[in-house]
């Protein structure tokens, strides 16, 4: 499973059983870190999840700005919380393409962010995936 983090919302991808594919699954509007480690709670363990997928939004030459630390505090987190595996994937333009897919396909304005979200995060997952093959 992978985790696109935001300040706002979570978007969430899985992988198929075969780990070739990567689809958006949702996205979870941000509370705070108990309801949040709760809703993820629920989906690692109703999915079987053994590993989490962790996009960290790199600057554009590629270092560790204030927004990763804050991914990173979090993801760490998430991994004490719900003892799980996490692995980290660059991010950068994830959210450009998902963008751009969905102008693609014409989704409109007021639809968007809660599919940007979960759709970012099958591109981080996809990256993963090909990382691992």
């Amino acid at each position: 499973m992978a985790l696109d983090i935001g300040d706002a919302s979570i978007g969430i991808a899985i992988s198929d059983t075969l780990l070739s594919c990567a689809f958006p699954l949702s996205t979870i509007k941000r509370k705070s870190k108990e309801d949040d480690i709760k809703k993820l709670e629920e989906i690692v363990s109703s999915r079987d999840i053994d590993k989490l997928v962790v996009g960290l939004p790199l600057d554009i030459e590629g270092n560790i700005g204030p927004q990763a630390k804050k991914v990173r505090k979090f993801a760490n987190y998430i991994k004490k919380s719900l003892d799980i595996d996490i692995e980290y994937i660059d991010e950068r333009f994830t959210t450009k393409m998902a963008n751009q897919t969905m102008y693609a396909m014409g989704v409109k304005d007021g639809k968007k962010k809660g599919i940007e979200d979960a759709l970012a995060a099958s591109y981080i997952l996809e990256i993963y995936l090909k990382k691992i093959k």
